[in-house]
Order: C-alpha cells, then sequence, then structure tokens
C-alpha cells in the first residue's frame, strides 16, 4: 500500500462544477465513513445473544438497515471510479493503463480478504476463501471493465479536463439488465443436482451448488447449519449490478446540471428502484444472502436516496464549511471514509485478537476482552444496551487508531 496526501475537501456552490482532479465531493467520503462504521458496529456485539434487530442481517428473506450496508459501500465504489477513471483519462493515461490498474487493484484487495480471512491462526484447511474485500475486488474489476469500452471523449473541450469523458449511458443500463436478468434466469432455470430446479434456499440454490463445487465445504461460511457463502461467486453478478448504479450515480453528478437538478435526479430514481423492488419481492424474494434481483434494485435505490440527501447537505448547502457541524458530527465519519480499506483491515485484524486474549473468570474460566466489557457494562445497562456499548466502544477505538492519518491529511490505499 501507498500513502498519499489528500486534497482539500471542496464544498461547490449551485452554480459550480466539480473538478475531479481537484475537488472531492465530501458527500460520499462521509457516506462511505458511515458505511464502515456501520460494518464495524454490527460485526461486532459483545453478545451475539442481545442484538438490536436493525443491528441484524435478515435471516433470510427481507431486509433490515444493517442489509444495506455492504451494496452501498459496492455503489460508492462505483460513484468514485467513473471521477477516477475520468480524471486518469483526462490526464493521458489510456484504457490499456486502467484495465491493468484495475486488475492489480482486484487482486490486492482479493489477496487482502483472503489474508484477513486467515488471520490470526491461518487454518489454511478450513480458511474462507469469499469475502467482502473479494467481493469489491471482482465487482470492481467486472464493473470497471464494462464502464471503460462505455466511456468516450466529448467533441466539447471543457475547462473541466475530466468533463471531456463521459459514459453511454443506455450502454450500462442495459449491462445492468442484462447482468439481473441473467442471474435471474440462471437461479431459476438452471437444475442443481441432487436439489432440482429454481430452488431458492439456503443449500439447494444454483450459486451455493457451484460454491461448493469449487470451493469445497471447508472454504465456506457456516451458517444456520449449513456450508454456503453470501459472498459467493455466481450472486457477484447482482453485486456488480450495485457497482454499475453507482456508475450511472457517479456520472450523473459529473454532469453540468445544477446541484438541486442533481440532488432530484437522485431522489426520484433511488424512490423508483426501491418501488420495483418491493413490487418484484413476491415474485423475487429480497434476499441480500443470495443477492436476488430484487434485492439488487432495493438497495441501490436505497444508496441513491442516501446520496441525495448527503449531497445536497453537505456539497450543496454547505455544511462541511460550518466547523462546528464538521467537528461534532462529521468528522468521525471522514476519517473512516477517507481510509475505509484501511479501517475496515484494522479491525478486522483487532477483532480476532480481543477474541483469543483472555482473563481468568470467577469461575476460573478464560474470558475474552468483549465478554468482560460486556459484564462490566451490565452493572449499569440491560443486556442489549450492553451489547451495544462494547461494539460503539469498539468503533470509537478504531476511530482513534486512524484520527492520526486524518489529521496529517493522509489516505492509505491500495
Amino acid at each position: 500500500m501507498s500513502s498519499t496526501q489528500v486534497l482539500p475537501f471542496a464544498s461547490p456552490s449551485a452554480s459550480s462544477r466539480v473538478n475531479t482532479a481537484r475537488q472531492r465531493l465530501v458527500s460520499v467520503d462521509f457516506f462511505r465513513g458511515l458505511l464502515v462504521m456501520g460494518m464495524l458496529l454490527v460485526t461486532n456485539a459483545g453478545d451475539w445473544n442481545h442484538v438490536y434487530w436493525p443491528l441484524k442481517h435478515a435471516d433470510w428473506n427481507g431486509s433490515t438497515p444493517t442489509d444495506m450496508i455492504f451494496p452501498s459501500f459496492l455503489f460508492l465504489a462505483g460513484v468514485s471510479t467513473t471521477f477516477s477513471f475520468a480524471s486518469r483519462l483526462a490526464r493521458g493515461a489510456t484504457r490499456t493503463e486502467l484495465a491493468g490498474h484495475l486488475a492489480v487493484r482486484s487482486l490486492l484487495l482479493i489477496l487482502l480478504g483472503l489474508f484477513l480471512n486467515g488471520f490470526p491462526l491461518f487454518d489454511m484447511h478450513n480458511l474462507r476463501i469469499p469475502g467482502v474485500l473479494q467481493r469489491i475486488g471482482l465487482c470492481y474489476l467486472a464493473g470497471g471493465l464494462i464502464y471503460l469500452p462505455a466511456s468516450r471523449r466529448t467533441s466539447a473541450d471543457g475547462a473541466d479536463g475530466a468533463s471531456q469523458y463521459r459514459a453511454n449511458v443506455p450502454l450500462l443500463v442495459a449491462a445492468i439488465v442484462t447482468l439481473l436478468v441473467a442471474y435471474w434466469a440462471l437461479m431459476r432455470f438452471v437444475p442443481v443436482h441432487g436439489y432440482g430446479v429454481g430452488r431458492l434456499d439456503m443449500v439447494g440454490n444454483l450459486g451455493a451448488y457451484i460454491d461448493r463445487s469449487l470451493m469445497g465445504t471447508n472454504h465456506l461460511w457456516f451458517w444456520g447449519g449449513q456450508m454456503w457463502d453470501p459472498e459467493g461467486l455466481l450472486s457477484t453478478l447482482g453485486a456488480t449490478a450495485n457497482l454499475l448504479m453507482g456508475i450511472l450515480a457517479g456520472e450523473w453528478l459529473r454532469s453540468g446540471r445544477s446541484d438541486l437538478r442533481k440532488m432530484q435526479g437522485l431522489a426520484i430514481a433511488g424512490a423508483a428502484l426501491m418501488l420495483i423492488g418491493v413490487l418484484l419481492n413476491p415474485l423475487l424474494p429480497i434476499n441480500k444472502k443470495i443477492w436476488t434481483g430484487s434485492f439488487t434494485l432495493f438497495s441501490g435505490g436505497f444508496s441513491l436516496l442516501a446520496l441525495a440527501l448527503l449531497y445536497w447537505l453537505m456539497d450543496s448547502r454547505g455544511w462541511v464549511k460550518n466547523e462546528w457541524i464538521k467537528r461534532r458530527w462529521l468528522t468521525p465519519a471522514l476519517i473512516f471514509g477517507s481510509n475505509a480499506i484501511l479501517g475496515f483491515a484494522v479491525a478486522n485484524m483487532l477483532t480476532p485478537v480481543l477474541g483469543l486474549v483472555k482473563f481468568h473468570g470467577a469461575a476460573g474460566k478464560g474470558v475474552t476482552i468483549p465478554e468482560l466489557a460486556v459484564q462490566l457494562f451490565s452493572q449499569f445497562l440491560n443486556p442489549w444496551n450492553a451489547s451495544l456499548a462494547y461494539a460503539v466502544c469498539f468503533v470509537a477505538l478504531n476511530t482513534l487508531i486512524l484520527w492520526p492519518l486524518y489529521r496529517k491529511c493522509i489516505f492509505i490505499r491500495l
């Protein structure tokens, strides 16, 4: 990984245009930071028997606020891709060079994900192969390779060099539809040996069968008494569509439209996609664990609505210019948003370490740090709040770890 100086945050007025080479959308960094904080919060409960429902994934069909975190992160990866690629193309990079960059960065994400899955014991016999970073890497590669040939240079050269490049929006929309239809058709019509056709349960769906066949049961997620994986290979088709939706949103934000028009467009599209997802639910259940098409549309709509709100408040209305608001409410999320992958990696190394360190309890039984913390919080909080208090403290600890980098305006990127 390498470190680079962070360019100053910019808050353009309604009449200004975003310069992709010099400015960053604060709303994107803030949204990304909220998502990383949310990931840490929901994956580090002090007591898994006492967790409030919004902080848990849906057991199978249906959706909770927690289910919106990962697809929104993929969505923001797509938004950032448009600004990054447009800036590089404007500086003279070729599509071949960008394709190479895609491949290298995707490989690094996958390798880092495998490292984190194995840390700290590295039991290779039972190493989980799929994972969050692995899925991000695959989606980034697939989405980028779709986006590159869809971007073209416009005839007019603007003062903003990045504005010379625009995507073929109909082609990107067609790619999203193709991914979702192809994924639905495979899951619906391809028979699974020993289970039949069209099953969407945990073990009998085509995606689970493919993962077991290619990776074996020792290298998948164990949940509900079955070996399968929520970040499996086939469901990456639906997840890639979330990233492409982010690319479309990024193209919309790069346009010369007014801030009000940009916000309205994002909000209308978001509401429409969420409605379509809900309407499809009786036919194709909203399900994150196998990333159904209805889930892709519903979660993509959520991401668009959230970005519309944050863009309007921060980049248009200039909340970031208010030092009191920024210091009290924005800084923690911006800390994670500016170092998202590093924050995720540090937290995923810290979590197992805290679980391995044990102290002698009153009954002579080893007590881990999370268990000890929950016991302490339980002295004055109910079990659910004690469990939540530990998770909040875990997020706060990681915030303190990343804070020096933020103060020095340093990004750590793959």
